[in-house]
């Protein structure tokens, strides 16, 4: 990945239609009279509550450069919002969900450090997330009164009626600039597979791409020169959405923590698409350029701006308020737990190293005869070296907790054939083994299935152990609960896990054929 300096970004322009902005730029002169307007637009998502100073690990494992982070971000928000003043620009702060969970500092303050970042930074409009609603839904409400910002979801939904809940906002308009700029939220319909009943609540997720057209063309008819889609689907489906969608001149998305460098312009509707990766380890930046007379969108730039520590100074007060928070949410984290003999790695849609090793952490501990996990939640891999349970944290960081129940074999199959029919990943497995064909019609795409050494008994049962995320009572997941002493233990993956790994050092894990493609 190629390191951008922070100075590229002090003039505003990018490089990538160097030309036409310089042309734009000396016809706009910066003044009110001008034929053309600017409006800059930050964006970030999937924030997960990491706050403080981190290391960009994806870019050198062994030397990873520093992250400044909420601090950092903190300094580029305000020196950005000064320029476009400065210059007399529009400004709008946009982040697309995702906030809260995923880091010990927003763990620990469940969530109200991420709205204190928030209200620092004067974010314009925050999108909601699914993993919003960890905390269940009245803490989410709690958070979004809090924030004293509009938070847009125009596709979740008071059950039985158009009308989003009264917390949330379907779409908003800001003026900024002398220019109207027309916010809608949306989130993934998968959603109401996503979020347990037991935390959303009774609250319904309508398909994002209807609802999209209805509330595009009414931000159109208040009067909106901008529409912004402000959603959290996955950056292949923003790209979808924005082509079957007119009428969206930007989509800032969220979900899939893809770093889109420069933002990507789709054919047929020519709307912006972008997202800015994960965790606050960088702002994404646009540069929008109006036509006055028009009204119209005639250009524009867009970048990245990553957080390197050594280029964008950090706002000093605001970071030692955070390791004052961090020094008491990460207390033990740093401890060695053991070893693992090589880097274990997780996958989304095959069977993983990691994914056998917490599966049979969490058989181990629980003496279940099956484990199943998502493999979405297995949240990062576990390096060769030292394992501290902060490194367990990463690879569990939503906290969940361990459900066991009694299953017949008929009610073992239907998980499996759940499993792979997951919109995001499979479930990965411990204690069983078997063949899938994924291309088959749901309900026919687990083909054998052996539990030990023998095959699957559909009339004998088995006691299974799983997450609470896959436990509770939502969507397809309800098989789940419909099992014989089906209880949460209270006991935390994360700590199922770190015991393993002192019980087991060095640890090590293979792939070894526990789900395999069936030929026929």
């Amino acid at each position: 990945m190629r390191r951008t300096a922070y100075s590229e970004y002090r003039s505003g322009v990018s490089s990538r239609r160097l030309l036409s902005c310089l042309v734009l730029l000396c016809l706009a002169g910066g003044g009110a009279s001008a034929p053309v307007q600017h409006i800059y637009v930050l964006h970030t998502n999937d924030i997960q509550g990491a706050l403080v100073p981190s290391q960009a690990w994806w870019m050198s494992r062994d030397f990873p450069p520093p992250l400044g982070n909420g601090p950092s971000a903190l300094t580029v928000i305000g020196e950005l919002r000064s320029q476009a003043a400065e210059r007399g620009y529009g400004f709008v702060l946009l982040d697309a969900g995702d906030a809260f969970k995923g880091s010990p500092v927003g763990d620990f303050t469940r969530g109200q450090a991420v709205v204190d970042y928030f209200n620092r930074a004067g974010y314009d409009a925050i999108g909601v997330g699914s993993d919003d609603f960890a905390y269940g839904r009245s803490a989410l409400e709690s958070l979004v009164g809090a924030s004293g910002i509009p938070w847009v979801c125009a596709n979740i939904r008071v059950p039985g009626s158009d009308t989003a809940p009264a917390f949330l906002r379907p779409r908003i308009m800001l003026e900024t600039g002398g220019v109207k700029v027309g916010v809608v939220g949306l989130i993934t319909s998968y959603n109401n597979q996503l979020i347990p009943d037991s935390l959303a609540g009774d609250l319904e997720v309508g398909n994002e791409t209807e609802i999209a057209r209805e509330q595009v063309a009414a931000l159109r008819a208040e009067g909106a020169d901008i529409v912004v889609g402000l959603t959290h689907v996955g950056h292949r489906y923003e790209q979808r959405l924005a082509e079957d969608v007119p009428g969206f001149d930007v989509i800032v998305g969220g979900r899939s923590h893809t770093i889109v460098d420069p933002p990507v312009e789709t054919p047929r509707n020519h709307t912006i698409v972008c997202q800015a990766g994960s965790r606050l380890t960088a702002v994404g930046f646009l540069d929008l350029t109006l036509d006055r007379a028009s009204g119209r969108l005639i250009d524009y730039e867009g970048r990245i701006i990553n957080l390197f520590a050594e280029e964008i100074p950090v706002d000093p007060g605001y970071l030692a308020e955070l390791e004052s928070l961090r020094a008491v949410a990460e207390e033990g984290f740093d401890e060695v737990l053991g070893h693992a003999a090589r880097t274990l790695t997780r996958s989304d849609l095959l069977e993983s190293p990691l994914g056998d090793l917490v599966t049979d952490a969490m058989r181990e501990h629980s003496g279940a005869d099956i484990a199943l996990v998502n493999s979405s939640g297995i949240r990062a891999d576990m390096a060769e070296g030292e394992v501290t349970y902060r490194d367990i944290y990463g690879i569990d960081e939503f906290g969940n907790s361990l459900v066991s129940g009694t299953y017949t074999g008929r009610q073992v199959r239907e998980m499996l054939e759940i499993g792979m029919n997951e919109p995001y990943s499979i479930f990965q497995v411990s204690g069983v083994r078997f063949t899938c064909q994924p291309g088959s019609p749901f309900g026919s795409r687990i083909r054998t299935v052996t539990v030990g050494a023998a095959p699957l008994d559909p009339s004998a049962t088995y006691r299974v152990v799983t997450s609470s995320y896959l436990g509770g009572p939502t969507g397809r997941y309800r098989v789940f609960q419909e099992g014989e002493d089906v209880s949460d233990t209270g006991f935390l993956l994360r700590d199922a896990i770190a015991a393993y790994v002192r019980r087991h050092s060095p640890v090590d894990a293979a792939v070894e054929g526990r789900i395999t493609e069936s030929a026929d």
